[in-house]
């Protein structure tokens, strides 16, 4: 017992180490490839190389792997990054000595599976919660901008004013775009950045008319507030189709936990029926059968049933 929670503390102390280390190499190398599309010597090289359009001049998947970065720090933060790794770790070590009497290869697929699932899941869960706080909040942003410009204030001015009243996931967000703004990031890179972090609808369309505003001008304030109204019956018409499709999303839950729940009353009631679903080869066909259909079949469900904003 000892040497087991030895190699827990040895094996967390490890992964916070080594995730230390990578994220510092991260900032290294992104701080070093940002100063190296600096050059002051002529002009020509000026107007060709910026500190800030980095992003155009690295290829689509490191381009796509920052902004999946860039979207997990946005619903996690370092601190929840942290604790997520160190569930997953614990979850990890529990599946694995949990099944010792499954064989090594079967333990690792469900050391995987079950990490797998728990990261998607809170992943999930953290999305399913910005959404809901940005829906509530976005609304009051929207109309403290439009009545900030009505009053003859510049958009970053009622940026600033946002940042510095508004709380929550919204507040931060907007505190993160005053600062891209003060160090001479154009408004256009900072919401299209900001975009990545908070990729709603409502929000682009947000994006769309700032960035347009800036280019040729218009009435803004018009904009905005038509925006606030779709948003506001955009949530009524989730609601309504929410209540519509409750009654097949719930048969879907009670259907799919029923062969889980038959699962686990075998375990306790008949172990040898248990191994013999574990252990042959016509029990590991039938186990691999039952979880792809009901992974089949909830993903059916899901996909007719979704609500798409």
């Amino acid at each position: 017992m000892q040497s087991l929670i030895l190699m827990l503390i040895l094996a967390v102390v490890f992964l916070l180490s080594s995730y230390k280390a990578l994220q510092y190499q991260r900032c290294r190398l992104r701080a070093k490839r940002r100063l190296g599309l600096v050059s002051v010597n002529t002009e020509q090289r000026r107007s060709q190389k910026t500190l800030f359009d980095w992003e155009q001049r690295t290829g689509p998947y490191l381009r796509r792997w920052n902004r999946v970065q860039t979207r997990i720090d946005a619903l996690f933060g370092r601190r929840g990054k942290a604790w997520l790794l160190l569930g997953l770790v614990g979850l990890a070590l529990a599946v694995w000595f949990g099944g010792m009497f499954l064989p090594v290869f079967l333990r690792t697929v469900c050391v995987a599976a079950a990490a797998t699932v728990a990261a998607t899941a809170t992943f999930w869960i953290m999305r399913v919660r910005q959404r809901k706080e940005f829906e509530e909040t976005f609304p009051q942003v929207l109309g403290q901008i439009s009545r900030a410009v009505a009053a003859g204030i510049s958009v970053p001015q009622a940026i600033s004013q946002v940042a510095d009243y508004q709380k929550g996931m919204l507040g931060r967000e907007f505190v993160l775009i005053r600062d891209q703004l003060e160090i001479g990031i154009s408004l256009k890179q900072a919401l299209r950045e900001s975009s990545h972090r908070l990729p709603y609808s409502g929000f682009h369309f947000f994006v769309v008319a700032l960035v347009l505003n800036e280019e040729n001008g218009g009435q803004l304030r018009e904009v905005l507030h038509g925006l606030s109204r779709t948003l506001h019956d955009n949530v009524a018409i989730k609601m309504k189709i929410k209540s519509l499709t409750a009654e097949p999303r719930m048969t879907a839950v009670i259907l799919a936990s029923l062969p889980l729940l038959l699962i686990g009353v075998m375990f306790f009631k008949n172990p040898t029926g248990f191994l013999n679903l574990t252990n042959t080869d016509a029990g590991q066909m039938v186990l691999a059968y039952v979880i792809g259909s009901m992974t089949l079949g909830l993903g059916i469900i899901h996909i007719l049933t979704k609500v798409r904003s």
